[in-house]
């Protein structure tokens, strides 16, 4: 018999009857489709934001003419582009598969239909504006077509169904 000491015991110590059922544990696909839908929107937000930036600054800084003139007039185009409306997809799409990255770790079935079509929409968009170069579009449509379908795994499935009962 251990000794014994200053405090009596009375028992083994368990949890009071009342509260609420504790919940299943979230799938690891839930997790992984947030994290990689966040870590690839900001990085997608921060390599155009950088090239945008040097694009409208080596622009600034260049001759019209000569060699420097086509340089010049690439960037130029770029930062034109971007300005005249194509700044508008390349940043909306991310920065709601951001916000929603966030939102699919609540138990919202609502959560997971909308990123699901946001990767469907940014597919259609994308596959669009680069139509005469697929071979770009195909790393990004793997990526996000992954992130759009583990969110449909059995798993995550039950888990979000669970939550309706």
């Amino acid at each position: 018999m251990p000794p014994a000491g200053p405090w009596p015991t009375y028992g083994p110590i368990s949890a009071p009857p009342y509260g609420p059922a504790p919940l299943p544990q979230r799938p690891a696909v839930i997790a992984i489709a947030a994290t990689m839908t966040v870590t690839a929107s900001l990085q997608w937000i921060c390599a155009l934001s950088f090239g945008w930036l040097v694009a409208t600054a080596g622009a600034a800084g260049l001759s019209t003419t000569d060699v420097e003139g086509s340089i010049f007039h690439m960037l130029r185009r770029f930062h034109l582009r971007m300005i005249e409306g194509l700044a508008l997809p390349l940043y909306g799409f991310p920065v709601l598969a951001f916000f929603l990255g966030f939102v699919i770790l609540a138990p919202r079935v609502w959560a997971r239909l909308a990123l699901t079509l946001t990767g469907v929409a940014t597919l259609a968009w994308s596959g669009w504006w680069l139509r005469n170069d697929i071979l770009w579009w195909l790393p990004f449509a793997t990526y996000i077509g992954i992130v759009c379908l583990i969110l449909w795994t059995p798993g995550a499935t039950q888990w979000y169904r669970q939550r309706l009962s």
